[in-house]
């Protein structure tokens, strides 16, 4: 029965979650940063409800309140990192995470699995990716580490899948909050709780401060006595979280001014290669180390995402254009984590270089269903990227200039 009922239900999610991508998110950044010294540190890592639909940034969404909330509590300041998307999956979680140094937190959250719910994620599946998640965690956070892992909400809370088919993916979810009862009895640092049905304000049906707010206090308070735990066995002053660093100097301009759309010229010119190809999306992607950064239309796209799992990081590495008529035939991003979850399974995409010749980015588009080769103009791809390109290099610093040169000259009488 879920073999035959799990390719609707993925049809289903992505019109749901297609008919809201208008719906506000936060798009700023995911570190609610305390500004007095030696704070408790706590890692978020989810989906759902941690990815802040229905507001706009993430001081209102359960990353704020839980640091606001939790420093309320205590008395102590707190750090809170969120590490996510409505994009990520059970089984893309680790890419997520990436190379994020996990020693830096007192204690991790993690809050998955309603879009697997949604999808039907083979039980199996979830149990094996889950388990593998919280060994991972364990080996990377320092020793004795405490997590919460928060169960599915109950599924029909969330307004679009408050539907009939809603009650499939509703049992799915209770199948897997049991199995997430019986991976926790075998960790000893782990805490496992459900996330209570929400009570949610009519006129914000995909999500409020409020309703961020109440569930930031369920999760305190599970997580304060970890908290407490972890300052008595550790007591050296805490350090700050580690600054991200870029290795391109544009990088960070550019992700600030995705927050807001992006430049006028990238929207002007995604806009035009959406028009020129018949394609959904159209975008420009700054790759960085182990992730990619969007730089426009990030109302649709993720802020950022694992580099090994999307199409760019292929034109970076090879530094040629790539066209993928049909991922699903493609044996390089067949079965691929996020291109199965975004659903775009055509992509073309150009490198962007920076001054000195490094590749960067590309310029690139994207197509929820395939299509062929032929349609697509590289050519006119290459001048879209070209111009692109310009706007980018813009934005980079300009070399330090060197200290001029001492010269032995003969003293002046």
């Amino acid at each position: 029965m879920y073999e035959l009922l799990r390719p609707v239900m993925k049809a289903w999610y992505a019109r749901e979650i297609a008919a809201g991508r208008s719906s506000p998110k936060p798009l700023d950044s995911p570190t609610v940063v305390a500004k007095q010294p030696d704070a408790d540190k706590v890692l978020l890592i989810g989906n759902g409800p941690l990815h802040g639909w229905g507001v706009l940034t993430h001081q209102l969404s359960i990353t704020g309140h839980l640091a606001y909330g939790t420093q309320a509590e205590t008395g102590r300041p707190c750090t809170v990192h969120y590490i996510g998307d409505e994009a990520m999956t059970i089984a893309s979680t680790r890419a997520w995470i990436g190379d994020h140094d996990l020693t830096q937190y007192d204690a991790v959250v993690t809050v998955l699995g309603m879009n697997d719910a949604v999808r039907l994620t083979p039980l199996k599946k979830w149990d094996e990716h889950y388990r593998a998640l919280l060994e991972f965690l364990t080996e990377q956070t320092t020793p004795g580490t405490p997590m919460v892992v928060v169960g599915l909400q109950p599924v029909r809370s969330v307004i679009p899948f408050n539907k009939p088919l809603g009650n499939v993916a509703a049992f799915h979810g209770g199948r897997m909050n049991k199995i997430l009862e019986d991976i926790a009895a075998d960790f000893s640092a782990l805490t496992y709780f459900r996330l209570p049905e929400p009570v949610m304000d009519p006129r914000m049906p995909l999500g409020s401060s409020s309703m961020y707010r109440s569930w930031a206090a369920d999760i305190a308070a599970y997580l304060l006595p970890a908290l407490d735990m972890a300052r008595s066995l550790h007591s050296v002053p805490r350090e700050p979280l580690a600054r991200e660093q870029h290795a391109w100097s544009g990088t960070e301009t550019l992700i600030h001014q995705a927050e807001d759309g992006g430049s006028a010229e990238l929207q002007r010119l995604a806009a035009l290669a959406m028009n020129t190809f018949s394609v959904d999306l159209a975008g420009v992607s700054l790759i960085d180390g182990d992730r990619v950064w969007f730089a426009v239309n990030t109302a649709v796209l993720p802020k950022s995402a694992p580099a090994e799992l999307v199409y760019c990081n292929t034109v970076v590495q090879q530094q040629a254009p790539l066209l993928v008529e049909d991922a699903q035939r493609d044996p390089r991003f067949r079965g691929n984590a996020f291109i199965d979850i975004t659903g775009m399974d055509f992509y073309a995409g150009h490198p962007l270089t920076s001054t000195e010749g490094e590749t960067i980015g590309t310029f690139c588009l994207f197509n929820s269903s395939p299509k062929a080769a032929e349609t697509i103009s590289m050519d006119a791809l290459k001048m879209l990227a070209v111009q692109a390109e310009t706007e980018l290099r813009r934005y980079e610093n300009p070399p330090p200039t060197p200290a001029p040169t001492p010269t032995n000259r003969p003293a002046q009488h």
